[in-house]
């Protein structure tokens, strides 16, 4: 069943676009305005979510990628967590799904915390460009932090663009329980939903480096789970994830 919205197309309740693409400039600039977040910033963990209110619907659907249509996800055992892994475009979406879903896995008594690509690089990647090695690099970060925290039954849900396949394979690879959810939504909206200019600056050569611009992103070729936000809502797509989570028996799994 698809969500055909059309208030969704736009986007508009999808306003997160990841500094994480920009480059380091931009970001340096950014970070000034938003400095004084507190002492969770430092360790790039987010506990508060967006206020978007309750879901409108499951919004579930059971074509393409989506449902059960990759692998499952193995290694989740009793009293260790997992990780789900938000992979897509700047401002397709990944920063507020990820802060409804870890509000939600919290009002179920579940330990969760939403490790964000943006906080990430501020508190761990200092002196981390923007070159293919060093986003590597960035992401071998945020998997140590993920693991760490899935070590002690913490259930990680971590928002970053991570553009190069290699990237994904490897968390893949380092973390049991990993499942790789697709934020898919195509460009223009996700340029539609750039309060900030970064797409339009890296479109006149300001940024270079820039994901969807002027470096590629290689979309997840099979995710457990495709997530299309120009389709849904915020509320409808993290429904969907829930649904998934459930279905797959892995909040079953989390619960014991």
């Amino acid at each position: 069943m698809r969500a055909n919205r059309e208030s969704a197309g736009i986007g508009v309740e999808y306003e997160d676009v990841d500094l994480e693409a920009a480059h380091e400039s931009v970001e340096f600039r950014v970070e000034q305005e938003s400095a004084g977040r507190g002492a969770d910033a430092e360790i790039g963990v987010k506990h508060k979510g967006v206020g978007y209110g309750s879901g409108t619907g499951l919004g579930v659907k059971h074509e393409g990628t989506g449902f059960g249509a990759a692998h499952e996800v193995a290694g989740i055992r009793s009293g260790r967590g997992m990780t789900l892994w938000l992979t897509g475009l700047s401002g397709a979406g990944k920063s507020t799904i990820a802060s409804l879903l870890t509000d939600r896995l919290r009002e179920q008594g579940l330990a969760a915390e939403w490790l964000d690509g943006d906080e990430l690089r501020r508190a761990l990647g200092q002196g981390l460009g923007f070159s293919r090695e060093d986003r590597f690099e960035n992401i071998r970060r945020a998997v140590y932090v993920a693991g760490m925290l899935n070590r002690h039954g913490v259930i990680s849900v971590v928002s970053v663009i991570s553009p190069y396949a290699e990237m994904r394979d490897y968390a893949r690879q380092s973390l049991p329980g990993f499942a790789e959810v697709y934020v898919d939504c195509p460009l223009e909206i996700c340029e539609s939903r750039d309060v900030k200019g970064l797409y339009a600056m890296a479109r006149r050569g300001e940024i270079p480096s820039f994901t969807g611009i002027s470096d590629p992103y290689q979309a997840p070729v099979s995710p457990e789970l495709t997530l299309r936000t120009a389709e849904q809502t915020p509320e409808e797509s993290v429904n969907e994830l829930w649904s998934w989570l459930a279905q797959s028996g892995i909040l079953t799994k989390l619960n014991k």
